[in-house]
């Protein structure tokens, strides 16, 4: 009797040892889910192109299912921007990832929170709990049955909280305006001054600040700011990966890499005093670039200037004291930890700040520090959460108004109102500055060069020359250095060198002519070329297989895969497209249907009305209280 007992007692283990895991969560599109969280039904109607449209009987229901549905879509893009936003990939990805979650976490804001959710508008935090809430809906089930890319990066989606959208580092590595004053600084070390204002005509006006040598500033300023933000890559995958799906491929090597899935997210949110239609970030509720009934609005990227390099002297008996106006004052020392995966002990960091901002590098030898101060660091600049009060608006006017509150990244907004009204105007933030005009670094100790307030988020005057060809050559030339650091380099010494040659001026331009044909040919996507839509998990020959996607620009198009047009005169009639799809997942059906959409020139239609809505629909879900 007892061995038949040991064997039934074996045979029960081995059973359950052999209960296969439960399959990977997907997302249920249609039918009726009951989800904990929600006061009332809400319903979601997919259409052909694998857009929601969201109908909810209030705010709170609202936000919740978009929280709810953007993740079911995107939860693991959602989960590695998170991490990379907050400075936790080491936590995931390994020791390889330390000194950028390190510097990442430095320049995060530090300051009243109640100051900063209020910057937004009155209901943003409250907005932002119930997008959470719903967020969290999902993750709940998730973590359970974690998706497909979670079984193969290795880690289960956590829990997040409202306050992890008022992160700044997509704000910060939208703003390139200190790395830009690093090169000017090394040009002007390299060619001198005059020339270099030869050199860069069209750019800011050069003039070196009192007390600043420019021959002190080290690239390591410039390499430590890049750190910030700098994209994940995996160097293996936790899992095998299985159904491989054959992606096209290309006749050529792709011509450019894409974002896959996008950067952006298409979405339609209705409710009592709610009925926008647009885009967001998959994280973020709210639309940023979309209409509603009365306005329809676009946004293009805008460097405003609201970064600065100081040169801080540091005591030589004290190399944790500064100089301000002639006295040692003491630098402020922060000390963080970063859990890293593979070690048992976290790593210690630390985050030292001037009363100019956080240094981010320092020779010592020198007795120099360099602090950057940085716009972000005020209240009212986490990315794009101002546009829920955007999307409200009932009249150009009251759009203007809410655009006040959108400060980073900055952008130029251009808009359409119902009455045929249209204008264009900058939404950013920049500092008013006094004894310089911030092109180059400025000494810390002298007190003569300082921020002095902002300048007004809607001043179009410093857009003034956008249509100045020698200021856009040197923005785009500008832009190629803060992408490519070892192009810089390279620049820099091949300058110098041509110095001393005959007709010196003509070989350097020379030279600027090359490197600005070069930054051209790469911005550009022509007719017919090849592109990758390149995916974090695409590691291995099987996982490019699964994820990644090759795509043909359009004959004759533009080439950029994301496109929205407005007809403020019937909104139904307003299109829009945004390659590869919807989904972050290759078992759905949205995962690359905008990919083969735009490389055919087509747009898909923008929805809008009840009617317009069911003539499209594929598939409704009711979300119901449980």
């Amino acid at each position: 009797m007892i061995l038949c007992g040991l064997c039934l007692l074996c045979a029960e283990t081995a059973c359950r040892r052999a209960t296969p895991p439960l399959p990977p969560l997907v997302p249920q599109v249609s039918g009726r889910l009951a989800v904990p969280g929600l006061t009332a039904p809400v319903r979601v109607v997919r259409d052909t192109w694998g857009v929601p449209h969201i109908y909810a009987q209030n705010d709170a229901d609202l936000f919740f299912a978009q929280g709810f549905v953007q993740a079911q879509d995107r939860l693991f893009q959602m989960d590695l921007w998170r991490r990379s936003a907050q400075g936790r990939l080491s936590e995931v990805l390994g020791p390889n990832f330390i000194e950028r979650d390190a510097m990442t976490r430095r320049i995060q804001y530090r300051g009243d929170r109640a100051a900063e959710w209020a910057s937004y508008g009155p209901d943003t935090q409250a907005i932002t709990t119930a997008f959470v809430r719903g967020v969290n809906a999902w993750v709940t089930a998730a973590r359970d049955r974690p998706p497909e890319e979670f079984v193969l990066a290795g880690w289960k989606p956590e829990l997040w909280s409202p306050e992890d959208l008022l992160d700044r580092t997509e704000a910060f590595t939208a703003s390139g305006d200190a790395l830009d004053e690093v090169f000017r600084a090394r040009l002007i070390a390299a060619v001198g001054l005059e020339r270099a204002r030869l050199l860069l005509q069209g750019d800011r006006a050069l003039s070196i600040p009192a007390g600043l040598d420019v021959a002190v500033v080290p690239d390591l300023v410039g390499e430590m700011i890049r750190r910030v933000g700098t994209p994940p890559f995996f160097l293996g995958l936790a899992g095998p990966v299985t159904n491989g799906t054959v992606r096209p491929q290309p006749d050529r090597d792709p011509v450019r890499k894409l974002d896959h899935p996008s950067l952006r997210y298409f979405v339609h949110l209705n409710a009592p005093g709610w009925n926008v239609i647009g885009t967001t970030a998959p994280w973020r509720p709210g639309v940023a670039i979309g209409h509603n009934d009365h306005v329809g609005w676009t946004a293009a990227p805008y460097v405003a200037d609201s970064q600065d390099i100081y040169v801080e002297k540091l005591n030589p008996a004290n190399p944790r004291q500064v100089d301000e106006a002639g006295r040692w004052v003491d630098i402020d020392v922060q000390t963080g930890r970063i859990a890293v995966r593979g070690r048992k002990t976290p790593v210690d960091f630390t985050t030292e700040t001037t009363r100019h901002g956080i240094i981010v590098a320092s020779d010592l030898e020198r007795h120099l520090a360099f602090a950057l101060r940085w716009a972000g660091s005020e209240p009212g600049a986490a990315a794009e959460l101002a546009a829920p009060a955007l999307d409200r608006a009932t009249s150009s006017s009251e759009f203007l108004s809410a655009l006040a509150r959108w400060k980073m990244p900055g952008r130029r907004i251009t808009w359409v109102d119902r009455e045929g009204a249209r204008g264009s105007t900058v939404a950013a933030v920049a500092p008013v500055r006094h004894g310089w005009n911030g092109a180059l670094p400025a000494p810390g100790w002298t007190g003569s060069t300082e921020w002095a307030g902002w300048a007004s988020p809607l001043d179009s005057r410093a857009d003034a020359s956008v249509g100045d060809s020698k200021a856009r050559a040197a923005q785009i030339m500008l832009e190629a250095m803060r992408l490519h650091p070892d192009r810089a380099d390279a620049l820099l010494q091949k300058l110098s060198a041509l110095s001393s040659s005959r007709d010196s001026l003509t070989a350097q331009r020379g030279v600027l002519v090359d490197l600005l044909a070069e930054a051209l040919r790469e911005r550009a996507l022509p007719s017919g070329a090849s592109v990758l839509f390149a995916h974090p998990l695409a590691v291995s020959p099987p996982a490019r297989s699964r994820f990644n996607l090759v795509a043909q620009t359009p004959a004759g198009g533009t080439g950029d895969p994301f496109a929205i047009v407005f007809d403020p005169r019937e909104w139904d009639r307003s299109t829009a497209v945004d390659a590869p799809g919807q989904s972050g997942s290759p078992e759905s059906s949205h995962f690359a249907d905008l990919a083969a959409l735009w490389s055919q020139g087509k747009t898909f239609t923008l929805a809008f009305t009840e009617a317009a809505v069911q003539a499209h629909a594929k598939e409704t879900l009711t979300l119901t209280p449980k």
